[in-house]
Formats: C-alpha cells, sequence, structure tokens
C-alpha cells in the first residue's frame, strides 16, 4: 500500500513575511530610480505615450528651474492627456520681461520658450499627487544630473507589496 500524499496550497500571511532590511530597501530605490531616469521624456520633444486625466484637477508648471520664479497653476479637465499639456505648455513662448532669467539653451534669445528655463535638458520623469489630488511634475534633468519637483528635489518612495515585488508608493494613476 502506497502512501497517501497530500497536496497543500501555499498561503500568504503578512505575518510570514520577512521585513526587508534598509540596504534592500536603498538598492531598490536606486534601480527604480535609475528605470524612472530612463523613460523620463524630455519635454520638448512630442511625447511618446499619452497620460489620460481621469478626474478635473490643477497641475503645477514651475516656471524656472526648481520654481524659483514661482509657478503657473492650470485647470485640467477629465479625459486632458497630460502629457500633451505638458508639452504645449513648455514649447509656448515666454514674453520679454522675463529676460532677466536664466536660460540655459541659448543666450541670444532668438524665439524663447519656457523649457528653456527649467535646465539644459528637461525631461518629464513622472507626476506626483498632493495631498488636493492636484498634479506635480517630477523633472529630471539627464545634463545636470539632478531630479526635482516644484522647489524641492524628489526620491522615489518605494514599498514591498504581497507578492514581494518593489513598487513606487505614490506613482500618479490619473
Amino acid at each position: 500500500m502506497k502512501p497517501k500524499i497530500e497536496k497543500k496550497e501555499p498561503q500568504l500571511s503578512f505575518a510570514d513575511a520577512p521585513k526587508p532590511s534598509e540596504q534592500e530597501r536603498s538598492a531598490a530605490v536606486k534601480s527604480m530610480t535609475g528605470f524612472v531616469r530612463a523613460f523620463a521624456w524630455p519635454v520638448h520633444r512630442w511625447p511618446a505615450e499619452k497620460r489620460i486625466c481621469e478626474y478635473g484637477t490643477k497641475i503645477h508648471l514651475p516656471r524656472t528651474y526648481l520654481a524659483t520664479r514661482g509657478e503657473e497653476v492650470l485647470h485640467v479637465r477629465r479625459g486632458t492627456d497630460i502629457n500633451q499639456l505638458v508639452h504645449a505648455h513648455y514649447m509656448g513662448s515666454v514674453e520679454n520681461g522675463e529676460k532677466e532669467w536664466t536660460n540655459f539653451v541659448h543666450e541670444d534669445e532668438v524665439i524663447m520658450r519656457r523649457h528653456e528655463y527649467l535646465g539644459p535638458d528637461p525631461r518629464v520623469a513622472g507626476y506626483s499627487l498632493d495631498a488636493n489630488g492636484e498634479i506635480h511634475i517630477r523633472w529630471w534633468d539627464a545634463f545636470l544630473k539632478d531630479q526635482w519637483s516644484d522647489n524641492e528635489k524628489w526620491t522615489l518612495n518605494v514599498t514591498m507589496d504581497a507578492s514581494g515585488k518593489w513598487v513606487v508608493n505614490e506613482d500618479l494613476s490619473v
């Protein structure tokens, strides 16, 4: 007589899951930040993908690098492609009263575009939401090797999900 073999189903338990170390978390932040930077799109180029807003809100658009000269806040309707809105805004020309600002692209100021005041190579690395549900852009400047949002530097907040994979905690789902 053969012994009876019972098949047991695996069970997930949050109590049994080991807490990741700070070193593992730091490695995940570094890895995911590199991934986000690699897929950041240059704001002066047409965006390759759509990012549709699922509800009406506002978007914060800095005027200069680190928003030293403030920002513009625009209303966004439900169904708007945020990537196209950001691209169109920063391809717009600048008024003459803003000539004292630092233009990172060229000094002759033939046709001044808004993106030229954000840095030498500003790229949209993603978006984040504030407590009011308003949109803020995560910028990555490939030339300066700097990442910023509004008037501060940004870092990704990652956590481990139930399946043991690292995920970005504050990614925008508009």
